[in-house]
């Protein structure tokens, strides 16, 4: 119960939250005041027109309440109730249909002292667009170090039906992550496992490998995994992780550095493992791989490997050494060699660590990470969501937007918060919805500052984002009890060719060794 109240009142939070509106129909005049307050929070939000019923509980003091669902003026429905809104499935797609680039009003009347009273009515501005229907994550508990009960979750995002993808319990408690599917097509896709039967699991045209990447030069194997768009090959960060637990900040509680960090590709058709000295050297630490949209760019993180003052050196001083710097080097899918080098987002000029660049499918924007330091921003409070626009001209590193920038920030070499995605908590994990327009998708730990769940807004064509909205489900209080993180969430367009039980018979496959190395410039 204490639990309940707790995120009620960050419920209740929540709902101050406004994002931008660009081209969209004005809210009617009516003081703010009068709003309902509801949670999850969907007042005046963007939806793509295939998300699934947007349901709510009511949190302004009542007793019962009627609903009405408007468009131009009609009553679409009415519903009453208690406490908890729930749209039916059916109306719901059709009134999304409907109301594409359009407005649904959700006008709620609250009975409190034997007296009714009307609420404002908010907003649900539906977009054309759609959201790439299938969403996978890691459920994990939230202080990321126990793999007990560990799963991978999908869900359809236009309905609420899950689907088990892994079980540990089936497979001897192992860890498992990074689930990534290619460009969104599941039938390529890649996650690994640790302790118990490890190895990198890869789908190629459905069906399951078993690869060990380990080797004398990458003793840790391939770690954070990046799809090439022609799926032929894998960029893997690999590194060995350092988690410690906090001595001098309550507030991060645990903290994870990598050391060890470098870059290699992996080719699936050739069976051989490519690299290039500039991104595997033992002076810096490279992690987070992405390619472009072409594929003739791979964009990464990487930090000098700073020197320990002693060997005895507290962890939590030596983490506030590692800042990334944003980079890129050119790849040629052809012949698999890399080329010129450039530096983004210089961490000597931002002060801060980066972590997980994601470009949009049209090559025109990239969304990163920006936090204090260290590798992983999870545990990072200020860890917030930036953004760049790749085709800005001139060459050279960007610099931070300032007030001047203000006038011309679409087309300026600047990065910049994308508000109002970004809260007072963490904003770490994003993609970019691989097909249906700009949606991204994005792991917040807004509620309760505890547990990540996913989150949605729409990137315009100025590079802002419309207010998130958290991913719905069927029943409102879902979040209220639900005790394990959103982990590593990636969309996909459809579902995964395998389950639980393939899963557990592909970690007793034969596993494949790479047939050869090529590192250029060693």
């Amino acid at each position: 119960m204490k639990r309940l109240l707790f995120h009620i009142s960050i419920g209740l939070g929540l709902c101050c939250l406004t994002g931008c509106r660009p081209g969209i129909s004005p809210v009617p005049t009516a003081a703010e005041a009068d709003r309902p307050q509801i949670y999850p929070d969907y007042t005046d939000c963007r939806l793509p027109r295939n998300i699934a019923p947007c349901n709510f509980r009511i949190l302004s003091p009542h007793t019962r309440y009627r609903m009405e669902v408007q468009r131009n003026g009609e009553t679409l429905y009415r519903q009453r109730g208690r406490a908890i809104v729930r749209f039916p499935s059916r109306r719901w797609r059709q009134w999304l249909d409907g109301a594409q680039n359009d407005t649904l009003w959700v006008a709620l009347s609250l009975k409190q002292d034997g007296q009714w009273q009307a609420c404002a009515p908010f907003a649900l501005y539906i977009d054309r667009s759609t959201v790439t229907p299938y969403l996978t994550y890691r459920l994990i508990e939230p202080s990321y170090q126990l793999c007990n009960f560990l799963t991978i979750e999908e869900r359809c995002l236009e309905n609420f039906e899950t689907r088990n993808l892994y079980d540990n319990v089936m497979n001897e408690l192992n860890c498992v992550n990074c689930h990534t599917a290619a460009w969104g097509d599941p039938d390529y896709s890649v996650y690994h496992t640790r302790f118990q039967r490890p190895g990198t699991h890869i789908a190629v045209n459905g069906q399951l490998r078993r690869i060990d990447l380990k080797s004398n030069r990458f003793p840790q194997g391939g770690v954070y995994p990046a799809w090439h768009p022609d799926k032929r090959y894998i960029a893997f960060g690999t590194a060995s992780a350092f988690p410690f637990v906090h001595s001098k900040d309550i507030v991060r509680r645990t903290e994870v550095y990598d050391s060890l960090g470098d870059l290699l590709v992996y080719d699936i058709y050739r069976n051989r493992i490519l690299s290039d000295a500039r991104i595997c050297t033992e002076e810096k630490e490279e992690t987070f791989p992405c390619f472009s949209p072409d594929g003739r760019r791979l964009f990464f993180c990487q930090s000098l490997t700073p020197p320990k003052d002693s060997a005895t050196e507290d962890p939590v001083d030596y983490s506030k050494k590692i800042k990334y710097s944003l980079v890129s080097i050119e790849f040629e899918a052809e012949t698999g060699t890399f080329g010129r080098m450039d530096t983004l987002v210089d961490a000597a000029e931002s002060g801060m660590t980066v972590s997980f660049p994601r470009v949009s499918p049209d090559g025109r924007f990239l969304v990163f990470c920006l936090s204090d330091h260290g590798t992983f921003p999870i545990r990072h409070p200020e860890s917030d969501l930036y953004i760049l626009n790749l085709t800005a001209a001139g060459h050279g590193a960007y610099r931070r937007a300032t007030a001047a920038d203000t006038g011309n920030l679409a087309s300026a070499r600047v990065y910049r918060p994308l508000t109002p995605a970004n809260s007072d908590k963490t904003e770490s994990y994003h993609e970019f919805s691989p097909s249906g327009g700009r949606w991204l998708m994005f792991s917040s730990k807004r509620d309760d500052g505890m547990y990540s769940r996913p989150y949605f807004c729409l990137i315009d064509d100025s590079g802002r984002a419309s207010k998130p909205f958290m991913l719905p489900q069927k029943h409102p209080d879902f979040y209220l009890t639900c005790l394990k993180s959103f982990n590593v969430p990636v969309l996909s367009n459809g579902p995964a060719p395998y389950d639980a039980f393939k899963t557990a018979e592909a970690a007793e496959a034969e596993i494949i060794y790479p047939e050869a190395m090529e590192i250029a410039g060693e």
